[in-house]
């Protein structure tokens, strides 16, 4: 019997090293593990970031500082700018991405660029229609004029994207900038007519 058993493990060792020869490839533990892993897939296979993401700023516009103080003022444009990353498996139709932007500090939209128009319903600036398949980036921009008011603001965005049912889908961190107030002489010398607040 123990006979039967040597001759089987000689066999069982005679095919491994056919099949698995010396020369080519060292036995190991970690050989076979990591061949074991290959065949099947490993945690620490890295996976694709399969998200969408917003990224939200705001600059001052050039050559707009108003009263060439360096500062951003009342009466100055400042230019919004989202970029939309979609690696997801998802198509978006008719989605809306929501500033979140005050509309009583700014007037005045223009520049829209990688949107078919802006909603502004009083309290805060939308971007309705957007279509934002899988794989594409897109960037919405556009300039808005800040509005006079008599106190120091923080001008803000913190934008959501929301499917055409109004799901949420995704969110941006907040981006903003402080707007130093003008006297109501002060918007008089500019000869910009800013709506007051």
């Amino acid at each position: 019997m123990s006979n039967i058993k040597i001759l089987l493990s000689t066999f069982l060792l005679l095919l491994l090293i056919g099949i698995f020869p010396l020369s080519v490839q060292a036995f190991s533990i970690q050989n076979i593990t990591d061949s074991i892993k290959g065949l099947f897939g490993s945690k620490d296979t890295p996976q694709t970031n399969k998200t969408l993401t917003i990224n939200s700023s705001i600059t001052l516009v050039e050559n707009s500082d108003i009263n060439k103080n360096g500062q951003i003022d009342a009466g100055d444009i400042v230019h919004f700018a989202y970029t939309l990353k979609n690696t997801t498996e998802s198509n978006y139709s008719f989605a809306t991405l929501k500033t979140n932007i005050d509309s009583k500090q700014v007037s005045f939209i223009h520049n829209i660029h990688g949107a078919t128009g802006i909603v502004n319903d009083g309290k805060t600036i939308e971007i309705p229609h957007v279509r934002l398949n899988s794989g594409e980036m897109l960037i919405i921009s556009f300039d808005a004029l800040i509005n006079y008011f008599q106190e120091d603001k923080i001008i803000a965005t913190e934008a959501e994207f929301v499917s055409s049912d109004n799901k949420f889908i995704a969110k941006s961190t907040r981006s903003e900038i402080s707007a130093k107030k003008l006297t109501a002489k002060e918007v008089e010398e500019q000869g910009v007519s800013i709506k007051k607040q």
